[in-house]
């Protein structure tokens, strides 16, 4: 009996094993993964941290990612690290929310944004006025080519149609940053599989059949940018999601809960 048992018990694990595969390897991979990005980020080698929390319906925790290709994309000679996190995976279809155009998490990220301008200040004019095009560039560089084009697609879009601007804010547990709300035309994500790509280790694989790949779309984004002279760098918090609605979710649920802490030096 007891071994009948035991039988049973092992046969169960495998199978949820099997069924979960797709989002255990992906927290197994992106710990680690992260973890070593996180210890080489902007924000190691100049003393702070950005702490920010995780969110129901988004993935279990924030990665960290050095977009060591921004500079030569750019022309801009800046280092940037990028924090994110994105939809959570649907353990009935084992994939991120990231691919399903009925979720309020379609094409979604939140995080931060830390970059370091050799010899100026990343976003920010002379007089210290918020530059959009700076900002948006960090935004289209991440989603465009780390997201859209790892995925296959070679005609990438992200265009800023509108935006406002409010500034000398309260936020992330001190004063002087500037939010940018903007509508975005970008691509979305959900596209056909068709062969493995390494993205497939994060998000797992698209398990959806869609008509078009890629389809354009409206996205909403929002920004909370500033200079912080101490250490150097220009930090912006952000959220990019499929409706004005989610962006103020986010927001009100994660973004506004983050906090620029720094780094106590190790004895």
């Amino acid at each position: 009996m007891k071994k009948v048992i035991v039988i049973a018990i092992i046969a169960v694990a495998a199978a949820l094993v099997f069924w979960f595969f797709y989002p255990l390897r992906s927290y197994a991979v992106m710990s680690v993964y992260s973890a070593q990005h996180s210890a080489d980020s902007v924000m190691e080698k100049n003393g702070f941290s950005v702490d920010m929390p995780a969110g129901e319906g988004w993935y279990p925790f924030v990665m960290t990612y050095n977009a060591d290709g921004f500079k030569g994309w750019s022309g801009i000679d800046a280092d940037m690290s990028i924090m994110y996190s994105f939809g959570a995976f649907d353990f009935v279809t084992r994939t991120s929310s990231i691919y399903d155009g009925a979720s309020d998490k379609y094409s979604s990220f939140y995080g931060a944004y830390a970059v370091q301008e050799s010899g100026g200040v990343f976003g920010f004019s002379d007089d210290g006025d918020i530059e959009v095009d700076d900002v948006a560039l960090a935004v289209r560089y991440d989603y465009t080519q780390l997201v859209i084009a790892d995925f296959g697609c070679g005609d990438t879009a992200f265009a800023v149609d509108e935006y406002s601007i409010a500034r000398g804010l309260e936020y992330a547990g001190s004063g002087g940053w500037t939010r940018v709300d903007a509508t975005i035309t970008a691509n979305g994500a959900a596209h056909n599989y068709a062969g493995y790509k390494t993205p497939y280790l994060q998000y797992g694989r698209p398990m959806q059949t869609v008509e078009s790949d890629f389809e354009i779309l409206t996205l909403y984004g929002r920004v909370y940018a500033k200079y912080f002279d101490e250490y150097d760098c220009t930090v912006m918090i952000y959220v990019i999601a499929p409706s004005a609605m989610a962006v103020q979710d986010c927001d009100d649920a994660i973004l506004k809960k983050t906090q620029i802490i720094e780094n106590q030096a190790i004895a």
